[in-house]
């Protein structure tokens, strides 16, 4: 069994090293190409970025929740769409929040018609008033005598008038349906206005005992005259011990405008992502208007708090508050740029890189530009969350920039002889692989973020994936290009910024500019320091220690996810879901059974066996059933000739009973009318609503719950279940298994592909176990830090997985290619690979630090959850795995024995012998400006300090590198 294992180990070493020669091969021939022409490969590069972005002609946002948070193909989803087709809703809803000590003082009530007044007199830039965008209802006969009210012995007289008698069923047929046919409509809104009919000098006139007589006999609405419970627009009502109503502290208010169709038709609408519906301009421009005018102080008195939503709202605010929050983006981009500045050259006016600092951050632009426009030209939609690509794209660039740069300054004396198109054909040869490894890896992990079900998640995979490889291209070639006319720049030592400023022949640079502050703390201080015996068992402790703690964490991560955290929390729409919490909880949030294709009259039964199973139901609080109501008015309605339903339908829906169910419960096949029978009804509903519900698993379990209930009928049609926070609750009941899902997908990927590049399974392996352990302790904080699992923690873990295999594959692949014992081989891994790594991981943090500030949720979580990323990445990059390389690294690719030393390869035409033999040991002579040289011991192992071999086809050294 070790025998074959061992075969299938050399097997898959061999395989690989002709792959890894294969790619360092042709990365060397692109890079000498690239360098022969490097003005006309930028130029190419940006006509192709060019050609890419004409695709962002076709782009489109997707800003609707139900498109982008709800998975796709769930049960929500297929409702609403059947919804948007059979039974749209034409009614939107803006509503209002008063908090006082008792808003049930004459005072807080004036303030609530004061805002009414507001509301009823807005009127747009184009003409647009509250009565011509206002959802209207009509008046319910019984009660339309007489409601301006003047005084309470009235009031109450004709309550008790005309609660005894239903007109529909004392006038004749003719007779009511002329009398319904001249009732005139009325905008609709509700709230404890209703009680005083909205009438200034009526509630001016009443007492503080008056007032709370009629808030506790109100019955029914004055205006409409439809069913009134003012309890369910009073929050922490206080009472006496006979349930008579003194106080409250806080009430609701609600106006409900309307879509109009007709504008939709001739396509002047707008995608409003608060309800996910389409609106017409005019409505839309009405509720931002109103919100406008209802948010000046002005004339409020100071001991009532008012707070409001409109329909439009969360589209309109959290659109602007992701679209303001941008600015940290170039922010960031600034600060990056002058980190990239001091880290790319050196601190002299030549040796200084601005320039190709400026070219390498515009990949990242050219990377946007590709993703953004291949993306929208096969009609993938651009969601909210994409707008932390570019920080990812910022990370990534730079790091492959970094170790580009880094493999540039590590050729050796004799390699930078050489003309300057090998020269850049020999770092591209040896960077190529490093940065190849990392961005497939990257890529991978993202790929397989493409095939889950959550749209925003999938969108969002799918620009990263695109983005990733324009990176890597651009990286690869655009600034290699730019390195290539940098260098001429430099070598004919010209000002770095001012590239027409030839400095004279006498200049040179100080030594200062010329010291490496990064690199030598890395090969003289931290490689010593990290690898002290003592030092390793520090690391291994603590890092296990860190595993369990937050192994703990992770299993107390929360799953729940809630849209309003998109929200900004210093907007007034975060205010007033702050108060609706507060007064107002979801304790009955609202849901409906839909009836479509169903025989109604042979159905009344089946239908109250629904109505009273859903009572009975333990997650259900109420159901308010038409049907109920029906067989209320007709006392035989069930045993009745089901030949007179339609006309019994149609008097039942123009009653008072039943007029608040005919336009919201009810579509039929032709319209409606008092004369006639009832058209065939195409769909009708039945409401309900949820008791408090305290958890998101409680949630999920309630859905399905009337899920079930509704799919044991035995009914002639079809039904479907609908509730308004449906989208959110299918949400959560994947959310935890599509992360854990992707994750586990995405770290076998990755795993795999280590395997393949890295082609050692214990490198792998280790690579695997860095990137295992930072998700670990990354979820860990975010628990400890408030976030729970969700979509947005859901893209932002999945996004780590990209970046903290970067970090801990620079080392594994860079400990692979050094000779020596594992110690000297860690040492010099860290001293060659470290300072980009950190450079890299660094510029990436900095880019995002900004976000901090941020009042974005989605900001907020990436900036954490990033800040983890960077800190644990680097520690298991920088520190655990150089110290597990150390301890039990794998072999290295490179196995150099003294017979198998030969002279280097060289393209110049000098024959000297950089290699003698000297007491049975190999010495590299002239290997810097000093002189000094290395050595290999007895066992031909190069002593501490050795960099790396560059091994050619027949196994003899072309290239040896010593730092």
């Amino acid at each position: 069994m070790l025998e074959t294992r061992q075969k299938m180990g050399k097997l898959l070493s061999a395989g690989s090293a002709r792959l890894v020669r294969a790619m360092e091969l042709t990365f060397n021939t692109y890079g000498r190409l690239i360098a022969t022409s490097p003005i006309v490969v930028i130029v190419v590069c940006l006509v192709m970025a060019a050609g890419c972005g004409v695709g962002l002609l076709k782009f489109e946002q997707e800003d609707r929740p139900t498109k982008l948070w709800t998975p796709e193909g769930s049960e929500s989803v297929r409702v609403e769409e059947w919804m948007e087709e059979n039974f749209v809703s034409d009614t939107r809803l803006n509503m209002a929040i008063y908090v006082a000590d008792n808003v049930l003082e004459k005072n807080v009530l004036l303030e609530m018609l004061r805002v009414h007044e507001l509301v009823t007199t807005t009127t747009t830039s184009a003409g647009i008033t509250w009565n011509t965008t206002c959802s209207t209802v009509p008046i319910i006969p019984s009660f339309s005598y007489g409601r301006r009210r003047r005084d309470a012995a009235t009031v109450r007289q004709k309550r008790q008038t005309n609660s005894d008698f239903d007109f529909s069923r004392i006038l004749p047929r003719d007779d009511y349906c002329q009398f319904q046919e001249s009732i005139q409509e009325v905008c609709l809104e509700n709230g404890l206005l209703d009680v005083f009919g909205y009438d200034r000098d009526f509630l001016t006139s009443l007492t503080r005992e008056q007032i709370l007589d009629e808030i506790n006999d109100a019955q029914t609405s004055s205006i409409t005259g439809f069913p009134l419970n003012v309890t369910q627009y009073l929050s922490q009502v206080r009472r006496d011990e006979q349930g008579y109503i003194l106080g409250a502290r806080a009430a609701s208010h609600m106006w409900f405008t309307r879509v109009n169709r007709s504008a939709l038709e001739s396509g002047v609408g707008i995608n409003d992502a608060g309800t996910g519906t389409q609106v017409d301009a005019n409505t839309h421009e009405w509720e931002q208007t109103m919100v406008r005018n209802l948010l000046n102080p002005a004339q409020r008195p100071p001991e009532v708090q008012f707070y409001i939503m409109s329909a439009s709202s969360f589209g309109t605010v959290g659109g602007e508050n992701i679209q303001s929050d941008l600015q940290f983006l170039s922010l960031g981009f600034g600060v990056v740029f002058v980190f990239v500045v001091l880290m790319l050259g050196r601190r002299n006016h030549v040796e200084a890189r601005p320039l190709l600092s400026l070219m390498g951050l515009s990949c990242v632009g050219l990377a946007i530009v590709v993703s953004y426009g291949t993306c929208s030209a096969y009609g993938v939609p651009y969601g909210p969350v994409n707008s932390i690509l570019p920080f990812l794209l910022l990370g990534l660039g730079i790091d492959d920039m970094f170790v580009i740069l880094e493999a540039w300054q590590s050729l050796s004396s004799e390699e930078q002889q050489q003309p300057l198109r090998e020269r850049i054909g020999l770092a591209l040869g040896r960077a190529g692989v490093a940065i190849t490894v990392t961005s497939l890896t990257d890529f991978l992990a993202f790929a397989v973020g493409c095939t889950t079900v959550l749209p925003a998640l999938r969108y969002f995979c799918i620009y990263s994936a695109i983005g990733i490889v324009s990176v890597y291209f651009f990286q690869a070639t655009f600034f290699v290009a730019c390195l290539t006319l940098d260098q001429r720049r430099l070598e004919d030592r010209r000002h770095g910024l001012f590239w027409c400023w030839k400095m004279s022949p006498e200049w040179s640079p100080s030594g200062c500019s010329q010291r490496d502050l990064c690199n030598e703390f890395f090969s003289r201080f931290y490689a010593k320091f990290l690898l002290h015996p003592a030092v390793r068992v520090i690391v291994i402790l603590w890092t296990s220690t860190l595993f369990f703690a937050s192994t703990w964490g992770l299993t107390n991560l929360r799953q729940e996810f809630d849209p309003i955290w998109f929200l900004p929390q210093d907007s007034y729409l975060y205010g007033y879901f702050e108060k609706q919490r507060d007064y107002f909880p979801s304790s009955e949030e609202p849901g409906s059974v839909y009836l479509s294709n169903i025989d109604l009259a042979n159905e009344l039964v089946n239908i109250q066996e629904l109505s009273e199973s859903l009572r009975s139901n333990e997650y259900v609080a109420k159901v308010d059933s038409w049907v109920d109501k029906y067989v209320e008015y007709w006392d035989d309605a069930i045993t009745a000739n089901q030949t007179l339903f339609p006309d019994r339908l149609t008097q039942f829906l123009f009653s008072p009973r039943g007029a608040q169910y005919r336009s919201r419960n009810f579509r039929f096949n032709s319209t409606l009318s008092c004369r006639e029978d009832a058209p065939l009804v195409t769909a009708t509903r039945i409401d309900f609503s949820y008791k408090l519900l305290s958890s998101s698993r409680e949630e999920v379990q309630a859905m399905d719950a009337v899920r079930t209930v509704v799919q044991g009928t035995n009914m002639s049609g079809e039904t479907r279940v609908w509730g308004r926070a449906f989208s959110s609750w299918e949400t959560n009941k994947v959310i935890k298994e599509e992360l854990f899902r992707n994750l586990g997908i995405a770290l076998v990927v990755v795993s795999v592909a280590t395997m393949v590049l890295l082609a050692s399974v214990v490198a792998s392996s280790m690579v695997v176990l860095c990137v295992l352990f930072t998700l670990v302790d990354v979820a860990a904080l975010i628990h400890w830090w408030g976030l729970t699992i969700d979509t947005v923690t859901c893209i932002d873990l999945v996004l780590a997985v990209g970046l903290c295999v970067d970090y801990a594959v620079h080392v594994a692949h860079t400990f692979l290619t050094r000779i020596g014992d594992r110690a000297q081989r860690a040492a010099d891994t860290l001293a060659t690979i470290g300072p980009p790594v950190l450079s890299g991981g660094f510029s990436t943090f900095l880019a995002f630090a900004f976000l901090a500030n941020s009042s974005s949720y989605v900001f907020q979580s990436f900036f954490k959850i990033f800040f983890g990323v960077c800190v644990y990445g680097l520690y298991h990059g920088l520190v655990f795995l150089p110290v597990l390389l150390s301890l039990v690294g794998p072999a290295s690719h490179n196995t150099i024995t003294p017979q198998h030393l030969t002279p280097p390869h060289t393209t110049s035409s000098s024959s000297s012998h950089p290699l003698e033999q000297k007491n049975g040991k190999f010495v590299e002579k002239s290997l810097d400006a000093e002189g000094g040289g290395m050595s290999t011991d007895e066992k031909g192992n190069l002593e501490k300090g050795v960099g790396m071999f560059v091994v050619g086809g027949e196994g003899k050294v072309q290239q040896l590198h010593i730092t």
